[in-house]
Order: structure tokens, then sequence, then C-alpha cells
């Protein structure tokens, strides 16, 4: 089986800045962890592991618990939360599209 590897989009550093190739200008990524100690009472079976009929529940496999996904919002590496690479040097922090803390 052939090993694959995914490319990151990057921008050219030199030119005018341009939206971020790897946040699509959003200044912020997804991270997303699955943890076993994120695991919770299954919803669909309410933790039995088989449904009504005695088969085996769908959506924990038999195992009554499921994984909870966490998401992060983390600035983006390639911008660093700007929204636009390269950042001009004359970009003020408040103009950046990552502003966790900033009401919209």
């Amino acid at each position: 089986m052939p090993i694959t590897t995914e490319r990151i989009k990057t921008a050219d550093p030199t030119g005018s800045p341009k939206t971020c190739p790897e946040c699509s200008g959003r200044g912020w990524v997804d991270n997303r962890c699955i943890t076993p100690d994120h695991a919770h009472r299954c919803g669909y079976c309410d933790g039995k592991g088989f449904d009504a009929a005695g088969n085996e529940c769908y959506a924990c496999k038999g195992t009554g618990l499921i994984e909870v996904r966490q998401v992060d919002k983390n600035p983006c590496p390639v911008c660093s939360g700007a929204g636009v690479f390269p950042i001009p040097n004359t970009m003020p922090f408040s103009d950046f599209a990552y502003q966790p803390g900033r009401k919209r």
C-alpha cells in the first residue's frame, strides 16, 4: 500500500497579500481531538450497547459509549491569524481575522 502525505498549501511570501490558502482568510484553523477520556454514554442506546430489538447499537458498536469530539480554534500557522499572507508590515493587530476575544 503506497504511503501518501498531505501537502499543506502555502502562499508565495513575495508579492502583495492574498487570502491565506491554509485558513481561507478566517485566521484560524480547527484542531480536532478525539480522546478516550472524553467518551460519554451513548444517547442512541442509552448506554446499553444494543437497541430495543437486541441488535448491536449502530452508533456505539455495542460499547455503550461514544467519543466526543473537541474542536479548538487556533491561529492559522501560515498567516498567524491575519487571514492574509504575506502579512503586511503596516497591518495592525486589530485588523487580524483571528480575534477570539473580540465581539463581531
